[in-house]
């Protein structure tokens, strides 16, 4: 019957889970001013050691070069030049819808 009252908890089984609540009733029992300058010194600790990280570590040159691919096929150049864009209109035929619009306009009022 002893034996079953020492069984300890069953998430409580390993050494470093008992040294973390340890710690952290230790934290827990310290006056609220002093738990909470502790933690901006650790974040400040830690935040600078990452910036000085950059200083440590520079990044890496990245030497690109291009890539060359097999051809299906034999080589075709392309014009450079094929003419005008299928959006585009030819200047004349504005003008011609303008003249249309505007003869229209005038042989309504005569």
């Amino acid at each position: 019957m002893n034996n079953q009252n020492n069984i300890p908890n069953p998430k409580d089984h390993s050494r470093f889970t008992r040294w973390v609540n340890d710690l952290d009733d230790k934290d827990k029992n310290l006056d609220p001013l002093k738990r909470k300058s502790k933690w901006m010194v650790i974040t400040a600790f830690l935040f600078a050691l990452f910036a000085i990280s950059f200083i440590w570590f520079p990044t890496g040159n990245v030497i690109s070069q291009k890539v060359e691919t097999p051809l299906a096929g034999p080589i075709k150049e392309i014009p450079t030049n094929t003419g005008h864009s299928a959006f585009e209109l030819p200047v004349d035929s504005f003008e011609n819808q303008l003249k249309t619009y505007i003869n229209e306009e005038n042989f309504d009022k005569k």
